[in-house]
């Protein structure tokens, strides 16, 4: 009964939400491929990237869209959000929340990987964090996390979808199983923050 009040409040929350992640009665995914796979890369390299400068201790809300940036990975072709990285930043907290959840079995989250640049904004390493669900009062403020450590000489960081089949779970005492499973997409909503180093 708790979690129907809470989806209750979310749909309250979203029945006014429209835009590229919200679809009432459809999984979005499959559509959001197609047009990524139809889109022109932005760049021939990382030197050609937009990145937004990330401040030590402060998030930085990212919504990768059909519209976003798209570019040709070593793991395959994403949507991005490129971050230049504080001096001396330890840790890189990522955070992604579950889109398109009006009618749930429809929704989907992006599942992100982290791909690090070096100073001369060459390719040091690519993480893909596992990542923890969260479970707060109300579904709608649902979201994951992880928390991984920056690459040793890393000075950029860009967010991309890590092209998992995975999905994400969220306890929920309604459903048969005990949690509800949310598919992952190549498109959504999230935050980074960067803490840690003196």
């Amino acid at each position: 009964m708790r979690f129907l009040t809470s989806l209750f409040a979310a749909l309250i929350m979203s029945a006014c939400t429209t835009g590229p992640l919200e679809q009432t009665g459809i999984f979005l995914p499959p559509e959001h491929e197609k047009q990524l796979a139809a889109r022109k890369v932005c760049c021939a390299s990382y030197g050609e990237f937009h990145f937004q400068r990330l401040d030590k201790n402060a998030e930085s809300t990212f919504t990768l869209v059909p519209d976003s940036p798209v570019f040709q990975f070593p793991h395959g072709r994403s949507y991005f959000a490129a971050y230049e990285l504080p001096v001396a930043a330890a840790t890189l907290i990522v955070k992604t929340i579950p889109v398109n959840m009006l009618y749930n079995p429809v929704g989907h989250v992006l599942v992100p990987a982290v791909v690090f640049l070096d100073a001369n904004k060459n390719l040091i390493g690519i993480a893909r964090p596992t990542y923890t669900p969260k479970h707060p009062r109300v579904i709608g403020d649902s979201w994951a996390e992880a928390s991984l450590p920056i690459v040793s000489g890393a000075r950029f960081a860009i967010v991309v979808d890590a092209r998992s089949p995975q999905t994400l779970a969220w306890r929920d005492s309604d459903q048969r199983s005990g949690y509800l499973n949310v598919r992952s997409g190549p498109t959504g909503r999230g935050s980074v923050i960067a803490f840690g180093g003196s």
